[in-house]
């Protein structure tokens, strides 16, 4: 009979006659562990030797049908059994050390057991059982601490959510939980707001975790800036990412850099695959705060606009908008525009007459800027 065949026949008849006593194993398998790794006796904490009892279980199950692709296969035990050394703390290096040492143990507990069983069993054959115990728990490591990874990466995920709760509630553990996360102790905060793929796209580029919230139609992100750095600074992280960035805030403050987002959602939309941020639009969201007072102004300024032919009053509205923003400077107006220096004066003349000579009024040009980046941010100039 070949010497496999018969460790498989060996480690069969082993798991049915000590089967019983794979429990029995555990506590002094953990004590032999914690001891060799100069770590406290992790067999007091009652989640361990359930756990660790189902895993050499597993192990044995495995090593007896010398079945590799069962100790690799996703969601096993052994991922399990890193997933909770990731909540309890353990370091990767430490746990893969404490494999090999139980694999090491659990060799010469089976090495012990044979001999209890039979003097005349074949070496050969107890041979080649050894040196798969070997081998497995070699391939057990990389399961294990693939659980552990899954564990460590969840649990982040899990503190960037919390991070993003207590940051929208403006809660003053927030600073606590982010200094945690990396963050500078004197960071600001900006409120990203994106889809939720892009999102995933962000998470590779970044050395610091986010915080989080999911929200139905899309995710916001919340991303640690230098205390006096404006959130533009981001500009280069967010290449060819579609959203819409708020300013940077003290941490406390994140809703309202999340509020002012929200109002320039229909501006994202508009933009394309550019970020489009808060800072950058400030004189616009201004403008739009209150409609009321922007119908009061049309009303101050534009009655006798309003009762020009459509074809008339537009291209004045545009002109009289590119006039004010570039203060007054009829070239840099007419290439806005596209029209010759002279078509701007002519316009102007025409504006002056129906404003009543004043706009070499300060407040009535500022007053003017408002009511035109209302109208214009609304697409509703005519």
């Amino acid at each position: 009979m070949a010497p496999t065949r018969m460790a498989n026949e060996l480690a069969g008849r082993l798991l049915t006659t000590h089967g019983d006593q794979v429990g029995e194993m555990v506590p002094t398998l953990l004590q032999a562990v914690a001891r060799g790794q100069d770590i406290d006796d992790v067999s007091a904490d009652g989640r361990w030797p359930v756990l660790v009892t189902e895993l050499l279980r597993e192990f044995f199950h495995c090593v007896a049908a010398n079945d590799v692709a069962r100790v690799n296969a996703p969601g096993s035990v052994f991922e399990q059994v890193g997933r909770s050394a990731g909540r309890a703390g353990a370091g990767a290096d430490v746990l893969a050390a404490a494999i090999r040492l139980a694999t090491r143990r659990t060799q010469a507990q089976v090495h012990r057991f044979i001999f209890a069983e039979s003097e005349e069993t074949d070496a050969e054959a107890v041979v080649v059982l050894l040196a798969r115990i070997a081998a497995f728990g070699e391939e057990v490591v990389p399961a294990v601490l693939r659980g552990h990874e899954l564990e460590l990466a969840d649990g982040d995920a899990l503190r960037a959510q919390r991070l993003g709760d207590l940051l929208l509630a403006a809660d003053p553990a927030a600073a606590e939980l982010a200094a945690e996360l990396g963050w500078p102790a004197d960071a600001f905060v900006s409120a990203i707001v994106l889809a939720p793929a892009d999102a995933a796209t962000l998470d590779d580029r970044s050395d610091l975790p986010f915080a989080r919230r999911d929200r139905t139609d899309d995710v916001v992100l919340m991303a640690p800036v230098a205390d006096g750095a404006l959130a533009t600074v981001l500009r280069p992280w967010l290449a060819g990412v579609r959203c819409t960035v708020g300013p940077a805030v003290p941490l406390r403050e994140l809703p309202d850099s999340l509020t002012l987002v929200d109002r320039l959602a229909d501006r994202r939309e508009a933009q394309g695959e550019a970020a489009v941020f808060v800072d950058e639009e400030l004189l616009e969201l201004a403008s739009t705060a209150d409609a009321m007072v922007i119908a009061a102004l049309r009303r101050k300024y534009f009655v006798d606009f309003d009762r020009l032919p459509a074809d008339v009053r537009e291209p004045l509205v545009q002109t009289l908008h590119e006039w004010l923003r570039h203060w007054g400077h009829r070239p840099a107006t007419a290439d806005a525009l596209g029209v010759h220096p002279q078509t701007v004066s002519a316009r102007i003349n025409r504006l002056r007459d129906l404003l009543a000579d004043e706009l070499e009024d300060a407040r009535v040009r500022s007053e003017l800027l408002v009511l035109l980046t209302a109208l214009a941010a609304e697409g509703s100039a005519a």
